[in-house]
């Protein structure tokens, strides 16, 4: 699925590259490196304004993004490529323009010889724009580095989520200086052109994006209030049950998941494991695997004030086909939830359960193992402690026929990233293979 949405940004990148190759019909004629600058720096800068757009309105969590994209999680991944390669672009397009003047400020490249120019009607806009061209350039190229820094920071420093939330209010704010730059720097010439219209829409639909982000009213709409009505720790598996009751919660597919926000720690997304629509209560099964879920036992209590914020993801089991579940440990809960979903509403649908784990629980096997019966579906406990990890291989023992299924994983990142190279070294498609990408950085 992530070629395809990469292969969609290309398209959309060379596409407004065609428009613009509209707007330099003597391009290929320049015999000089000046022109080709001149050229160039404007392309580098519609593009990585165009990618850094697309980073902010993937970054509002809106619905339609959201289906293109097949989820959330992939909305997340596209938005961290989008921005990485904006600003490298936008490095590209700063170096065009430092380095030439650097250049003929040391003598190596002569000062080129401007032309005469088109005149300037003291009536129109550009005469307005124009004495503020000096000011954008300064103001881009500022706002560059703290682009880059900004970005740095938030790939490769272990920051809080605090932390992590105010550097991103400060590209938002980032962003509108670049989009003032790249308007006000918008070559003259091109203002007859497609170019334009399309260069204006996309920088003002990032400003709109960023405005939005900066006002805090990113999911606002999905947002829940409740109180906590009961947390159950299993010291078996070190997972802890937190139940919600959330009045206003308008229901959800299995599968799917949640921010959520206790107190002043920062929303976590975890899976949704069940929801009772009579009593309003949303549950979560929580692994303890970082500093917030560690002893989250410890941390919540019944009576306190919860946040929700969801449902998302694509996570929906919805297809025709046979169908594999691979759950790793805490991975359960999506299953979990479908396996209460077809116990309520059958489906004829020949479904395989692989559960696996290396702190199993009596309780809850024997409570899937009572869900899978009801629902008719084939379930398998595969004990780590005593097993080796499931491999595809072995699957395929049992199902020879595996390329007729489509495989639902839930569970550790190195797993799923064994399982999808097992696929491809058996030459076979991965591409109905679903797992969520919930590493949102």
């Amino acid at each position: 699925m992530m070629k395809k949405l990469y292969f969609m940004v290309l398209t959309l990148v060379l596409a407004v590259i065609l428009i613009w190759l509209q707007a330099e019909p003597p391009l290929f004629t320049y015999e000089t490196f000046m022109p080709w600058r001149s050229a160039l720096l404007q392309l580098t800068g519609i593009v990585s304004v165009l990618l850094l757009t697309m980073t902010m309105l993937l970054a509002m969590r809106l619905p339609l993004f959201e289906r293109l994209t097949r989820g959330l999680d992939k909305s997340y991944r596209l938005h961290k490529w989008t921005a990485i390669y904006g600003v490298v672009i936008g490095a590209i397009h700063w170096l065009l323009a430092i380095v030439p003047k650097q250049l003929v400020s040391a003598g190596v490249m002569e000062r080129p010889q401007r032309g005469v120019g088109v005149p300037i009607d003291p009536d129109s806009l550009y005469a307005i724009i124009q004495p503020l061209r000096s000011g954008a350039e300064s103001l881009g190229e500022w706002t560059l580095y703290l682009f880059i820094g900004l970005i740095l920071l938030a790939l490769f420093v272990p920051i809080k989520y605090k932390l992590f939330k105010w550097t991103h209010k400060l590209m938002a704010i980032a962003f509108v200086a670049i989009g003032y730059h790249s308007l006000v720097l918008l070559k003259h010439a091109y203002w007859g052109n497609l170019i334009t219209p399309v260069t204006v829409i996309v920088v003002v639909a990032g400003i709109i994006a960023a405005v939005w982000s900066l006002v805090g009213r990113i999911g606002h709409r999905r947002k829940h209030t409740g109180v906590v009505t009961s947390v159950e720790y299993n010291k078996e598996n070190q997972t802890t049950k937190v139940v919600a009751e959330l009045p206003n919660w308008r229901g959800h597919k299995a599968g799917q998941f949640a921010f959520l926000k206790l107190g002043d720690e920062e929303p976590h997304p975890f899976t949704i494991a069940s929801y009772d629509d009579h009593s309003h209560q949303v549950s979560f099964l929580i692994k303890a695997l970082g500093d917030f879920t560690a002893d989250i036992q410890n941390r919540v209590t019944v009576g306190q004030a919860v946040e929700v914020e969801g449902p998302y993801g694509q996570f929906d089991f919805e297809d025709n086909k046979k169908q594999v579940w691979i759950a790793g440990g805490i991975g359960c809960a999506a299953f979990k939830a479908r396996l209460e979903q077809l116990a309520k509403q059958p489906r004829d649908q020949k479904v395989v359960f692989y559960y696996c784990t290396q702190a199993p629980s009596p309780l809850l096997i024997q409570e899937m193992k009572l869900a899978a019966l009801s629902a008719n579906i084939e379930f398998h406990l595969i004990d780590n402690r005593l097993t080796p990890f499931l491999s595809i291989e072995q699957i395929l023992q049992q199902h020879p026929d595996l390329s007729e299924h489509s495989i639902w994983f839930c569970g550790p990142v190195g797993f799923k990233n064994a399982l999808q190279g097992q696929l491809k070294a058996l030459n076979m498609k991965t591409t109905a293979f679903h797992a969520e990408l919930f590493n949102f950085r």
